[in-house]
């Protein structure tokens, strides 16, 4: 296989990658929209009105969490893998960063990062 249908291939991974991300964190996110409403009840009824306070607390921790998890894992993926599609040279710098984050995610993340590494490495050897 030739450069070009790697860096096509690492593309259209890390796009997949990110889409799969992104659906985990909004499913994430609807399940503990879905949950909180129970949770509140049963405090309310086992602790008294007076615990609930810390409720939308943790769901704002929650979400926040959330954000930046699907900023730093899945958004630096599609951004990249689209960006790479269409050519730009910068694409390759965000499917790095997104490799690399990935390389935690084991096993499925750990290859696509080591992959992407290995990419990375054969497109700037050709470069020089």
């Amino acid at each position: 296989m030739d450069l070009y249908s790697h860096k096509k291939t690492l593309s259209i991974i890390h796009i997949c990658y990110g889409a799969l991300y992104t659906a985990i964190f909004l499913l994430i996110a609807g399940v503990f929209t879905a949950f909180f409403p129970f949770l509140e009840t049963a405090i309310v009824e086992e602790e008294g009105r007076d615990a609930v306070w810390i409720l939308p607390l943790i769901g704002t921790v929650l979400k926040t969490v959330l954000f930046f998890l699907f900023i730093f894992a899945a958004l630096p993926s599609i951004i990249g893998g689209i960006a790479t599609l269409q050519g730009k040279k910068w694409g390759m710098v965000f499917l790095m960063i997104a490799g690399c984050l990935s390389i935690f995610s084991f096993p499925i993340g750990t290859a696509i990062g080591a992959y992407t590494i290995y990419v990375f490495i054969e497109d700037n050897k050709q470069k020089k």
